[in-house]
């Protein structure tokens, strides 16, 4: 009997011992799945985030190359760019603003000999902000009239500027910021005291004559 319980003993054990063996084995082995199913995740997720890295890498690259071909700053580039296209020359000052041009020369030939007369003459060039500002200022300042040009502008023997003209021909209103660039010209001659002369299209040499005698007449007596 005793042994009989013995045995019935034993083989619950095994049998209990079974049972929870197959527990561990089932659990270790969701165990091992979740975390490989974790780790392809995780791999997947550094394969996805290497691959953007490289994406990102390769569109710098690009990006740098395009801007070295294309970097205007490089006169190599700037001799690629005019060999690439034809060239050809046109007229600098229209078929109506060359009477203006004319009708100045003959001014200065007249009442001023020694004048020089200049055309499509950049404001840069001729007029300059004061160093007594801060930098930031100042750049900002030259960098509003820098880009912006004069028609025509008189210069004394010296070089010094005496009057600056605008012709505003039958094409002069067709863009839409005309009048605000024109403003800013006046504005930038007013301060660096160079006188204005504005002329209509259609204007006749006797009148140009005139205005050009009208205002310079003092300035120029005094030099």
């Amino acid at each position: 009997m005793v042994t009989l319980l013995l045995f019935i003993s034993f083989g619950a054990g095994i049998y209990f011992r079974g049972i929870f063996t197959k527990k561990a084995l089932m659990l270790a082995e969701k165990k091992a799945a979740d975390l490989g199913a974790y780790n392809a995740h995780l791999l997947n997720e550094i394969a996805e985030k290497k691959a953007s890295e490289e994406r990102k890498l390769n569109d710098a690259a690009r990006r740098k190359k395009y801007f070295e071909e294309n970097d205007l700053k490089d006169t190599e580039n700037q001799m690629k760019f005019i060999n690439q296209c034809e060239l050809y020359a046109v007229r600098p000052v229209n078929t109506e603003a060359v009477q203006v041009l004319y009708a100045l020369d003959e001014w200065i030939h007249i009442y001023e000999p020694t004048w020089r007369l200049s055309f499509e003459v950049s404001m840069g060039a001729f007029i300059k902000t004061s160093n007594e500002y801060e930098d930031r200022l100042r750049d900002a300042a030259f960098s509003s009239y820098n880009s912006k040009r004069v028609d025509f502008l008189l210069i004394d023997r010296f070089g010094k500027p005496q009057l600056a003209v605008e012709y505003h021909g039958t094409g002069h209103d067709l863009s839409d910021d005309a009048a605000d660039r024109m403003a800013v010209k006046r504005l930038a001659l007013q301060k660096a005291g160079i006188p204005l002369i504005e002329i209509s299209a259609n204007t006749p040499k006797t009148d140009i004559l005139r205005m050009a005698s009208e205002l310079l007449g003092s300035r120029a007596a005094s030099l």
